[in-house]
C-alpha cells in the first residue's frame, strides 16, 4: 500500500472508478500533488483500505482506479475517550492530532469555568468542523481506517449529566494520593479521561466530576500543561491497558 492515504467522506467501492470533486480532489492536486499514474491508498472510515491510481486530475476534479479491499483495521482494542477542556487554537489542534494518533476512540470537547475560549452557535460548528478536519489528516498521517469521533462541545456539566458505560473515570490532580498508573480497570472496559484547560478545573467543577464516577489521579508532582497532561494520561492508558 502506499503511504500517501486520503480519506473519502463517502463508501467506497472495491474495483470501481471513483471521482473527487471539491475538498478532496484540491487536496490530492494542489496539498498532495499528486500527478496522473500516481499511487495512493485510499479509505472511508469502515476500517478498511484500498489502492488507487490516479487515472485523471484537473483543477477542480479528479478520477481514481480504485483496487481491492483490505482489511486494516488498526483500531486499540480499548475504548478511550477523552473529555478535553476546550483550550486556545493551536494548542487544542494538537491534542486533537495528538489522541487521534495515539488512537483515542472518541474526543469530547467541554466549557468549563476557566476556559479562555468560548464557543456559541455558528462559531461552534466552524470548530467542530475544523477539529473533524484535523482529526482525518491525523487518520491519513498515522494509518487508522476509523475516524475517531469528534463530538460538538458543551458546557462540563452538561456532559457530567449523562451516563458513561467506563470502567474507569479518571480526571487529573498532582494532589491525588493514587497515580494514574496505579489505576486497575477491568480488562476491555472504557475509559474517560476528563483533563481541564488553561488553569485545570475549578474547585467546583471537580467535586461536580467527582460526584459523576470520575476519581482524582496525579501524574506525578509536577503542574503540567493542558495539552501535555491530555497526551501523558492518553499515554499511559495505552501502555498499560490499550495496544501501545
Amino acid at each position: 500500500m502506499s503511504k500517501i492515504r486520503l480519506y473519502i467522506p463517502a463508501p467506497i467501492a472495491a474495483e470501481s472508478e471513483l471521482d473527487l470533486s471539491g475538498d478532496r480532489a484540491h487536496y490530492l492536486g494542489r496539498v498532495l500533488r499528486m500527478k496522473a499514474g500516481g499511487q495512493l491508498t485510499v479509505f472511508d472510515g469502515d476500517g478498511g483500505e484500498y489502492p488507487a491510481t490516479v487515472e485523471s486530475l484537473r483543477k477542480a476534479s479528479a478520477r481514481l482506479r480504485v483496487g481491492a479491499r483490505h482489511t486494516e483495521d488498526r483500531e486499540s482494542p480499548r475504548t478511550l475517550r477523552l473529555i478535553q477542556g476546550v483550550s486556545r487554537g493551536e494548542r487544542m489542534d494538537f491534542v486533537v492530532q495528538k489522541a487521534t494518533e495515539l488512537g483515542v476512540t472518541e474526543i469530547q470537547p467541554v466549557i468549563t469555568a476557566r476556559s479562555v475560549v468560548r464557543l456559541d452557535g455558528e462559531r461552534r460548528e466552524r470548530r467542530l468542523a475544523h477539529w473533524q478536519g484535523v482529526a482525518v489528516s491525523a487518520c491519513e498521517q498515522c494509518g487508522r481506517n476509523r475516524l475517531p469521533r469528534v463530538a460538538a462541545s458543551m458546557s462540563l456539566s452538561e456532559y457530567l449529566a449523562h451516563k458513561s458505560d467506563a470502567v474507569l473515570r479518571a480526571t487529573l490532580s498532582p494532589l491525588a494520593g493514587t497515580r494514574l498508573a496505579d489505576a486497575s480497570p477491568d480488562a476491555g472496559g472504557a475509559i474517560d479521561l476528563l483533563i481541564g484547560p488553561e488553569g485545570g478545573l475549578s474547585d467546583e467543577e471537580r467535586e461536580q466530576a467527582l460526584r459523576a464516577g470520575f476519581d482524582s489521579y496525579a501524574l506525578g508532582p509536577r503542574i503540567l500543561r493542558s495539552e501535555t497532561a491530555a497526551l501523558a494520561a492518553v499515554t499511559i492508558a495505552q501502555t498499560l491497558w490499550g495496544d501501545v
